[in-house]
């Protein structure tokens, strides 16, 4: 039997049912109305939108997301393997999914395009897509993925 401190490679499906639960545990964090727990809510959110993204690289690449680490791959190919396995970089990962980005322009459009003149303009953006899962300054919890949840 194999043990839990074994490395898995986790399927989109397992990856969104994570996703979920952190996605829950954010929430909890939230509904406490402490801004004791607020950086642990945000910490989670951004887990839960790179647990989303890599579960959609799984979809959108496949046969690459079931290689082994040691298996000749191209360079694109090894780079959607790294994002999918190893790299914890949203910005590339949202590069290698332009439907997502697009998603997340409408979803967030006024702040998105207010980010827009900025060089590194998906960074701020994901921050403040993370930044949902933060306690409100002025009183308001919120722990909700803008167009749905996970």
């Amino acid at each position: 039997m194999a043990s839990i401190f074994d490395r898995q490679s986790l399927t989109a499906s397992q990856l969104r049912t994570v996703a979920r639960r952190r996605f829950e545990d954010a929430r909890a964090l939230c509904d406490t109305g402490k801004n004791a727990h607020a950086n642990g809510a945000q910490y989670l959110g951004g887990f839960v939108i790179e647990m989303l993204l890599k579960a959609q690289l799984i979809n959108h690449y496949p046969a690459v997301a079931k290689r082994r680490p040691h298996e000749p791959m191209a360079p694109a190919e090894r780079a959607v393997w790294s994002l999918i396995h190893r790299s914890h970089d949203l910005t590339e990962m949202l590069d290698r999914l332009p439907q997502i980005q697009a998603h997340v322009e409408k979803a967030l459009p006024a702040r998105w395009s207010a980010l827009s003149s900025l060089s590194e303009r998906r960074v701020p953006a994901l921050d403040d897509l993370c930044s949902v899962f933060n306690i409100q300054h002025d009183g308001r919890r919120r722990a909700a993925i803008p167009g749905g949840g996970p």
